[in-house]
């Protein structure tokens, strides 16, 4: 596999970094307002959950959740043809960029950043929705489908399949760096709190300037 056949967001060194964004945001929004904002299928479990139990305040930053994602994503849809550039993926970055620098700065109110949270990770799920690591697509910011072909790939690669090794190999990367992204978020959020969210922007920054760094090279 030639690596110029592989665009920049679909190297394993990117896609690893979107794996941990995932698992660092979603741990930072469950520990500090009991909600996600990535994981929108785990909010719809709990949001029917919260309604059982009666919980209001966390159903409707359940639902506000889910709205905003969903508005960020169409957003990014709507965008995508107008004003579409080489530089479309790192533009659609800088919104969640500058809002996890900006968080810690905020009032501690969460009806007002968890629909900040959720329209900027629901513009990076749409820029990112066809992301590869290397020619084996994934979804970024969450792992269920991601570990279902982990495992999927190793049984086919123990059963003698040889050719499933490097697939295999990529899926638990992918799941890997969720992990540790989520780990991390805890630990940091248990010492410092709402500053823990910086992991995300420290992460989301390499990413920018990585995809940036690769663009300016393929002008020159």
């Amino acid at each position: 596999m030639k690596s110029n056949a592989i665009r920049p967001r679909d190297t394993r060194f990117i896609s690893a970094l979107l794996g941990f964004t995932g698992g660092a945001i979603d741990v930072f929004c469950h520990l500090q307002y009991k909600t996600l904002v990535a994981t929108q299928t785990g909010n719809i479990v709990l949001l029917i959950s919260d309604f059982r139990d009666s919980h209001l305040s966390s159903s409707v930053l359940r639902i506000l959740s889910i709205l905003f994602f969903s508005i960020g994503f169409l957003v990014a849809n709507s965008l995508k043809n107008r004003i579409y550039s080489s530089y479309w993926e790192i533009h659609n970055l800088l919104p969640l960029f500058y809002v996890t620098c900006l968080i810690p700065f905020l009032p501690p109110i969460p009806l007002l950043i968890v629909p900040l949270l959720s329209f900027c990770t629901g513009l990076l799920m749409f820029t990112f929705s066809d992301t590869k690591i290397e020619n084996y697509p994934y979804t970024i910011m969450m792992t269920s489908g991601n570990y279902r072909k982990m495992l999927t790939s190793w049984y086919q690669f123990i059963k003698g399949e040889s050719h499933f090794f490097r697939q295999a190999i990529n899926y638990t990367i992918i799941v890997t760096s969720f992990i540790i992204g989520a780990i991390l978020s805890a630990l940091l959020e248990k010492y410092i709190q709402a500053m823990a969210i910086w992991l995300v922007s420290l992460v989301l920054g390499i990413i920018i300037l990585s995809l940036y760094k690769s663009e300016k090279e393929k002008r020159f």
